[in-house]
Order: C-alpha cells, then structure tokens, then sequence
C-alpha cells in the first residue's frame, strides 16, 4: 500500500490493508479518528480472545500514539472501556457482519461521548485512569463473561 491510498478514505480499504497500515505505523495520524479506533478494536475482538484483543488494543494504541508523538493522548481506562462497549455489540452481531453494518447495527459506538454515561469526567481525569483500569462511577459497563480484561 502506498502514501497516496491515504486519501481515499480507510472505510474503504480492506481490513486486511486497515489494520497493517495500524499495526506497521503507516496509517497517518490525521486520520485516525474516533471510527479508526473502533474498527480495530471490531479487528481485535474478531480474532482473537477478548484478554488478546484488549491487550493487543492497548499496546498498539500506545506504539501508535508514541511512533506519532501523541504519548500523553493514550488512556488505558478509556481504551478497555471502549473495547468492552464493541465487544458487546459484537455478542449481539452475526459473525458473517461487515464493519460498515456492525456500526449501523450499534449506532451508540459512533458516539464519541458514549463512556459519559459510565464514567464522570473527574474519574476520567485521574492519572489513574490514564495508566491503569478504573471501574466505572455513574453505571457498570456491560458484563461479559467472555470478557476477563478488566
């Protein structure tokens, strides 16, 4: 994949083609937003375990923010909270669901301000938040038992 495919916009890339342009750190940082995120968490938790899936989320969300000098933009809680939302959904997804449908069958993970049901902003606030997993303070976050991350 070259530069210049950048620009025709990730949702149309292979997931294949997304997820190594995460994982070799080629994916522009511009460009990773809010839907980037929850599509390789979708990724992740598709193929492999749900403790895999959170580890792998959380280290390649670091590697990918240090590689772009976005070190301070990584938040561990709000990174397995978010894993737990999309893993949740996808119990409740067909297995054959595309990632465009996955999203149009679970509208709420569109929603960057969805963990503000669950958290308040000053529990998010804490550096203990940041490094390390916090419980929610306003509402659980859904309980899986295939979920064992956090």
């Amino acid at each position: 994949m070259t530069e210049t495919n950048f620009g025709s916009g990730a949702s149309a890339w292979s997931d294949e083609d997304f997820l190594r342009a995460f994982e070799d750190l080629s994916f522009p940082a511009d460009q990773f937003r809010h839907r980037e995120h929850i599509r390789v968490a979708w990724l992740y938790l598709k193929s492999s375990d749900a403790t895999r899936a959170a580890e792998r989320m959380a280290a390649g969300i670091r590697r990918f923010a240090n590689h772009h000098g976005a070190t301070r933009k990584y938040h561990h809680t709000l990174t397995l909270a978010w894993m737990r939302l999309v893993a949740a959904a996808l119990v409740e997804t067909r297995e054959s669901c595309g990632f465009t449908m996955f999203l149009a069958e679970h509208l709420e993970l569109g929603d960057k301000d969805l963990l503000k049901k669950y958290y308040s902003p000053q529990a998010l606030q804490t550096n203990a938040a940041r490094e390390g997993w916090v419980e929610p303070d306003l509402q659980p976050l859904p309980n899986l038992r295939i979920y064992r991350c956090c």
